[in-house]
């Protein structure tokens, strides 16, 4: 036999192995899911804690967060780390709540959550209440209350950095 009918006969046996096999493929439910009534887990935050900001996305793919406690300390997973007094943790939380903060929605999202924007989320204590909103950059019509409690913590954090 020559190397070009061998070639041939490889070329067959490729083809008969290839066309055997089968991919099946993952389809979606015909029908839809119903809710149910299981809670969802929430979030446990250690005690003391004033304030929770997290940023992730943009550009960069970041996944930062901030645990801002009563006291003044900061736990980061950033380099961004400031130095803040119980005082102005307090005043952070007075201004959140001036600015109508704990009134909020717990989520504003546009219908376009398309392209490289910060997807912000921001939990505060009132009393022993821990109040969340998520939001993304740049949404429209995003509350000017919601706009506001986002510029007080990135300039109580970002202050003295070059965010």
């Amino acid at each position: 036999m020559t190397a070009k009918a061998q070639l041939f006969l490889w070329g067959i046996l490729i083809v008969l192995a290839l066309t055997s096999c089968s991919v099946e493929t993952a389809h979606a439910p015909e029908t839809q899911l119903e809710p149910t009534s299981t809670a969802v887990p929430t979030a446990t935050n250690a005690p003391n804690t004033a304030v929770v900001f997290k940023r992730s996305g943009g550009l960069g793919g970041a996944n930062e967060q901030w645990t801002i406690f009563t006291n003044g300390r900061i736990e980061t997973n950033t380099t961004t780390n400031p130095q803040l007094s119980a005082a102005q943790v307090s005043q952070l939380l007075s201004s959140l709540e001036s600015a109508g903060f704990f009134e909020l929605d717990p989520t504003y999202l546009p219908e376009d959550t398309c392209c490289d924007r910060y997807l912000y989320e921001l939990t505060a204590v009132q009393d022993t209440t821990f109040h969340s909103v998520t939001t993304l950059e740049n949404t429209p019509d995003m509350p000017e209350a919601l706009q506001q409690s986002l510029r007080l913590i990135q300039t109580l954090l970002f202050a003295n950095s070059n965010e």
